[in-house]
C-alpha cells in the first residue's frame, strides 16, 4: 500500500473455530478514500465479506473492530475504536458501537488497523496482541469473570498492569443478553448492537493488547498544527444547553455540570418517562453529592476533554466504593432514573455494576422501567416478579433481576430475549401482554437513548431514522449548535404543523454526515460537537495524516453521506421494509406531561419527516432503498446491485 501515513497496512483475520490467525491487507486506497476507516471501512467489510443473512451469532457472522486513521495520533481525542457486527435485536440492521481509552490506539501502535473474527472457539479463549506478536490463549479460568476482575486478572498474568489494555465480555456477554457491552479500561465500552453478546457467542473472553510503535504521518507537523487549533476551539462558548459537549463534560465534567447539561427539564429518561420534574431533581441531587466525593478524571488516550471519571464515595453506608463510568449519563439513566433511584450513592453503585456485567443500561434499562411502570399500575404483583417488590426506587430487586436474567433463571428467562419481547414472555399467561406492552420505550425492538428526547424533535427524529438502531447520529440542532456546519446556535422550537416539522430534516441529514465521518475518523464525537471549525481541522489532520493534501470539509460530509448509505444497503440485503422505519413503540410516541412540548407528539409529523428524508437522501420513496443514480454519484459502483439485497 503506498499511502505515506493514517493507516496499518493490514486488519487481522481470526478464525475462532480454527484458531488460525492470517494478516488481511487493506483495501486499495480510493476504497480507503471512499470510506476513510473505523465505522465507515468496518460497514465496508461486512457488505464485502460478511454472509448477507446470517444471525448476528451465527459462527460464520463477524464481530469486527475497528480504529481509524487518527486513532493513535496526535489529533484531538484520537481513542476511538468501533465494534461492527449485526444487530442481535434488529434482524435487518447492523450493530454499531464506540468505545474509547486506550484499547484503540495501543491497537494502531501495535500496527493493526482493525481484528475480523469469525467461528467459535470450543472453549473460552482470549487474543494476546503484543505488538507483532499474536495468539489465541485459553480462558476457562476467566469465563464468569465480570469486566472489572477479568481486566485485573488478565493484566497481571501477562506481567504488565500498566502498558496493556483489555477489553472484555462480562457475564452478559457470555449469557447472550441483548445489550450485552464489550467494555475496555474499566471506565470505557462499546455496547450498541449488543456486541458482548456476539462476542459471547464465539466463546472470546477478552482481547489484550500492549503496542509500542508509532503511527507513521505523512506531515505530522500539519498533524500537529491543525489539532492544537483544534484543541484551542475545544471550550469556546458558555454553560448551558448551547455550549459545546467538550465544555460541559471536561475534567469529569458531569459530577459539575450535570444539572445545566442534561438536567434539562424533560430531557432525563425518568422513570420510564413519566415523572420529568423527578428526573430534574435526580440531576441535582447528583451533582450536590460529588461535590462532596473524591473526583478523579481519566482521560482516554490523547484526550483533552477527560470526561470519564472515577468516584469515590466518601459518607454513608457506601462510603470507601469507587465507580468508574463514563462520561454520559445514558448509564445512570438506565441503571437508575428509569425506575426511580436517586440516592446519589445507589446511582455510582448500580451504574458500576451494570459496567461490572458489561451490559448497557440503556437496552436492560428499558425492560426494568417497563416492569417497574406495570408494577406501580398494578399490572404485574409479586407472584409475576418471583416475590421481587419492584417498586419505584428498590434498587435491590433491579440488581437480581439483571443476575437472574443473566442467570436463564426463573422471570430471567423471560427477560432475555431483549424488551420488545418480554411484553409476551411476561404477559400471556395471564392476557396481560398487551397492558405490558403500553409501558414498553423501545425503537425498531431495541431499548433507546437513554435521555427523553419527546421535546427535542430533531434529535429524537435522528434517534428513529439511525441506520444502526437507535442512536444520535444525526441530532440536528435543536439540543447543541453546530458552528462548523453553519448552524452558530441551537434552536429547540417546537414545530406547530407539518411543514415545520419537515424543515428539522435537513439539519438532522447533515448532522448525520457529519458523525458518521467523525466515527469513520477515529476521534471522539465530544471533540467535534459544537466545536467552531472541527470539521475543518478534523478534516485537515486527515489530509496531512494521510497525504490526501486536497481532502477537505466538502469531502468529509461526502465520506459521511456514503457511510449512511453503507448502513442502508445493510438494511436491503437484510429484509428490511418501509413500515420497519417507523417501528416505534407506542408509549415513546406520547406527548410528554409537562414542559415546553406538553401535549404535543412527534407521532403525526413522522411519515411525512421520512419521505422528506428519503429525498434528500436521494432513496426510493416506497422503499427506502439507496437509488442507482444516488450510488453513481457517490463512486459506490461496487454496490449498485445491493440496492435489492444483492452485492455485486
Amino acid at each position: 500500500m503506498a499511502i505515506a501515513g493514517g493507516y496499518r497496512p493490514h486488519t487481522l483475520r481470526v478464525d475462532l473455530g480454527t484458531g488460525s490467525i492470517e494478516r488481511q491487507p487493506l483495501p486499495d486506497e480510493e476504497v480507503l478514500r471512499r470510506y476513510v476507516g473505523s465505522t465507515g471501512l468496518g460497514l465496508y467489510l461486512l457488505l464485502r465479506d460478511a454472509p448477507p443473512r446470517a444471525a448476528a451469532t451465527d459462527p460464520d457472522a463477524p464481530l469486527i473492530f475497528m480504529v481509524g486513521p487518527l486513532t493513535g495520533t496526535p489529533a484531538v481525542n484520537s481513542s476511538d475504536w468501533t465494534t461492527i457486527c449485526y444487530n442481535l435485536l434488529i434482524p435487518y440492521s447492523a450493530g454499531i458501537g464506540h468505545g474509547h481509552g486506550f484499547w484503540g490506539a495501543y491497537l494502531k501502535l501495535a500496527g493493526h488497523e482493525g481484528l475480523y473474527f469469525t467461528g467459535a472457539a470450543e472453549n473460552p479463549v482470549y487474543l494476546w496482541i503484543d505488538d507483532d506478536h499474536v495468539e489465541l490463549r485459553d480462558a476457562s479460568h476467566l469465563w464468569g469473570l465480570d469486566t472489572r476482575e477479568t481486566e485485573r486478572r488478565l493484566k497481571i498474568e501477562l506481567g504488565d498492569e500498566v502498558n496493556i489494555s483489555v477489553a472484555s465480555i462480562g457475564p452478559a456477554g457470555e449469557a447472550g443478553l441483548p445489550g450485552a457491552m464489550v467494555k475496555a479500561d474499566r471506565n470505557h465500552g462499546s455496547g450498541k448492537g449488543s456486541p458482548g453478546a456476539v462476542m459471547g457467542s464465539k466463546n472470546l473472553k477478552a482481547i489484550a493488547v500492549r503496542g509500542t510503535g508509532v503511527v507513521p504521518l505523512a506531515d505530522a507537523t500539519g498533524v500537529v498544527s491543525a489539532a492544537a487549533e483544534w484543541e484551542e476551539n475545544l471550550f469556546l462558548g458558555g454553560l448551558g444547553q448551547d455550549a459545546p459537549s467538550a465544555l460541559g463534560l471536561q475534567n469529569g465534567g458531569i459530577t459539575r455540570n450535570y444539572h445545566d447539561r442534561l438536567g434539562i427539564p424533560m430531557r432525563v429518561a425518568a422513570k420510564n418517562m413519566t415523572d420529568p420534574a423527578w428526573g430534574t431533581e435526580f440531576a441535582r441531587k447528583y451533582v450536590e453529592a460529588c461535590a462532596r466525593w473524591r473526583i478523579t478524571s481519566r482521560p482516554s488516550y490523547n484526550c483533552k476533554i477527560e470526561c470519564a471519571y472515577d468516584v469515590e464515595i466518601t459518607d454513608g453506608p457506601m462510603s470507601g466504593f469507587v465507580g468508574s463510568p463514563c462520561g454520559g449519563a445514558e448509564n445512570m439513566e438506565g441503571s437508575c432514573a428509569i425506575i426511580g433511584v436517586d440516592d446519589p450513592a445507589t446511582v455510582v453503585v448500580m451504574t458500576d455494576f451494570f459496567d461490572a456485567m458489561g451490559l448497557e443500561s440503556g437496552q436492560f434499562g428499558t425492560i426494568l422501567g417497563a416492569m417497574y411502570e406495570a408494577f406501580a399500575d398494578g399490572i404485574l404483583t409479586l407472584e409475576d416478579t418471583d416475590g421481587l417488590d419492584l417498586t419505584w426506587g428498590n434498587w435491590e430487586s433491579a440488581m437480581e433481576l439483571v443476575r437472574k436474567a443473566i442467570r436463564k433463571e426463573g422471570i430471567g428467562v423471560k427477560l432475555a430475549n431483549g424488551v420488545k419481547a418480554m411484553p409476551e414472555a411476561l404477559g400471556r399467561e395471564k392476557g396481560l401482554e398487551e397492558q405490558m406492552r403500553s409501558k414498553v420505550l423501545d425503537i425498531k425492538g431495541e431499548g433507546v437513548v437513554m435521555h427523553d428526547h419527546r421535546q427535542f424533535w430533531s434529535v429524537f427524529f435522528g434517534e428513529i431514522i439511525s441506520g444502526a438502531g437507535p442512536a444520535i447520529q444525526g441530532q440536528g440542532i435543536d439540543l447543541a449548535r453546530r458552528p462548523d456546519l453553519g448552524y452558530p446556535e441551537a434552536t429547540p422550537d417546537i414545530p406547530q404543523n407539518q411543514n415545520e416539522a419537515v424543515s428539522k430534516v435537513d439539519a438532522v441529514r447533515e448532522t448525520q454526515y457529519a458523525k458518521m465521518f467523525c466515527d469513520s475518523l477515529g476521534v471522539c464525537n465530544f471533540g467535534m460537537q459544537g466545536v467552531p471549525e472541527s470539521l475543518r481541522l478534523s478534516s485537515e489532520c486527515l489530509a496531512r495524516a494521510v497525504g490526501w493534501d486536497d481532502f477537505d470539509s466538502e469531502e468529509a460530509l461526502v465520506v459521511g453521506e456514503r457511510v449512511t448509505n453503507l448502513m442502508r444497503l445493510v438494511y436491503g440485503r437484510r429484509g428490511f421494509r418501509k413500515e420497519d422505519e417507523l417501528d416505534v413503540s407506542a408509549k415513546h410516541l406520547e406527548p410528554p406531561p409537562t414542559g415546553p412540548s406538553a401535549g404535543q407528539s412527534i407521532a403525526p409529523y413522522l411519515p411525512a419527516m421520512v419521505d422528506e428524508y428519503y429525498r434528500q437522501m436521494g432513496w426510493d420513496i416506497d422503499t427506502g432503498m439507496p437509488t442507482g443514480g444516488t450510488l453513481e454519484r457517490l463512486g459506490m459502483t461496487e454496490f449498485l446491485a445491493g440496492t435489492s439485497g444483492v452485492i455485486s
